[in-house]
């Protein structure tokens, strides 16, 4: 006897739904968030304190391991699928934000694709509007140095400054292009004789006042601001003029990265730097090198003292509380420091200069890289305890690498 399996067309179309949405989820569970063609990262952290910082992987072997072009976009995945943000550096350096509690690991994907838009965390630029300054911010705070115009003009400005913020978005831009305008009004009215309505206007557009998203509050003039490197001679520092020129090499979304060259000075030594800046951090990264170095010398770095505050001086470290340029009008710091994950000879605090000083003896021109940075007590870092104790976790991060493992699906 033969049997046949008869089913209703009602009865066969729930079966098909059916199957369709099985296919369906098994179609995610096997390719979402993962493909055939991703590599899974996994990001082990030794140490007792959460990370939350950029991890990098060179891009080439990335590529090569999903078997694509030189040239072919990578976007990063966490665990449930969603897209972290990431870039492509100059230097061939795949980065991405990443966090991970202490002893703990975290795993994430890479993909051949293009990255959605993201948010612009890190950027900066030139303005020949202020004389070529050149300023860079991330969601922390930002820095800038000066330019051939503002030489020309005789005004010694040498070091690094800092601007303060207390707000992730880039604002520079606005902060520049307001000030000029702002300086441009105010120089109308004062040759009119309207000083008080002058006043205004300043009061309503200078960078050096708080409209509710930061200020440039630091001193920096003929010193080495907060963090600048120079020679030492028999006569102290031989400091650094403006630089001569510039490229920027990386501008967002994730790290800023710049570097200047300098003029020959009287001896023919040329000064070159290195700065990258990364988001969620208060340090840069500073590589300075200089050619035409003939003999050993000593290279300083470090960190003008504007009075009596608070200032710890470690064996890799310099920490110190700014008062501000104007302590009675603001009521806040702007702590600032150097790190030295490799080491340095000397660290000392030297009078006569009015700076916090390591030295680097028997210096020949080589590549020398150091961390500076700061942070405002009116945003994100509240006391100098929590400054150092940020400095001090810093080093302690440089010197333990992420545990990283990279396996293709």
């Amino acid at each position: 006897m033969t049997f046949r399996h008869v089913t209703n067309g009602k009865h066969a179309r729930k079966m098909n739904k059916k199957n369709y949405i099985a296919l369906f989820l098994a179609f995610l569970t096997g390719f979402l968030p993962s493909q055939a063609k991703d590599i899974r990262v996994s990001i082990t952290n030794t140490l007792a304190h959460a990370r939350h910082e950029l991890a990098s992987l060179d891009a080439a072997p990335l590529r090569a391991k999903l078997a694509v072009s030189e040239t072919t976009p990578l976007r990063v995945l966490n665990q449930i699928g969603l897209e972290q943000p990431s870039q492509l550096t100059h230097d061939g350096k795949l980065i991405f934000e990443i966090c991970v509690p202490p002893k703990g690991k975290m795993t994430y994907l890479i993909q051949p694709k293009a990255s959605a838009k993201q948010p612009l965390w890190v950027f900066g630029k030139q303005y020949p509007i202020r004389k070529d300054d050149i300023a860079w911010e991330n969601d922390r705070l930002g820095f800038r140095v000066y330019g051939p115009a503002l030489q020309q003009t005789g005004e010694r400005s040498f070091g690094i400054d800092v601007w303060t913020k207390n707000t992730p978005i880039p604002v520079f831009s606005k902060r520049y292009l307001d000030d000029w305008r702002g300086n441009i009004q105010e120089d109308s009215l004062r040759k009119a004789g309207l000083n008080a309505q002058a006043d205004s206007i300043n009061r309503a557009t200078s960078f050096h006042l708080d409209h509710g998203n930061g200020m440039d509050a630091y001193g920096v003039g003929p010193t080495l601001g907060c963090g600048a490197p120079a020679l030492m001679g028999p006569k102290g520092l031989i400091f650094p003029y403006c630089y001569r020129d510039f490229r920027i090499l990386d501008n967002g979304p994730l790290r800023f990265t710049l570097c200047l060259d300098f003029a020959p000075n009287a001896e023919g030594i040329t000064e070159h730097r290195l700065i990258s800046l990364d988001k969620g951090s208060h340090f840069n990264r500073m590589t300075v090198w200089y050619d035409g170095i003939k003999s050993p010398m000593q290279l300083a770095s470090g960190i003008v003292l504007h009075g009596e505050s608070d200032l710890t001086l470690g064996d890799r470290f310099i920490c110190y509380a700014d008062p501000t340029d104007r302590p009675e009008t603001w009521g806040s710091l702007i702590f600032t420091g150097i790190l030295y994950p490799d080491g340095i000879d000397e660290i000392a605090r030297f009078e006569h200069l009015n700076h916090a000083l390591g030295i680097k003896n028997g210096y020949r021109g080589e590549p020398f890289t150091y961390y500076f940075g700061a942070a405002w007590s009116r945003y994100d870092v509240p006391t100098f305890a929590h400054w150092t104790l940020e400095s001090t976790q810093f080093l302690d991060n440089l010197k333990h690498s992420f545990i990283i493992t990279i396996e293709k699906q």
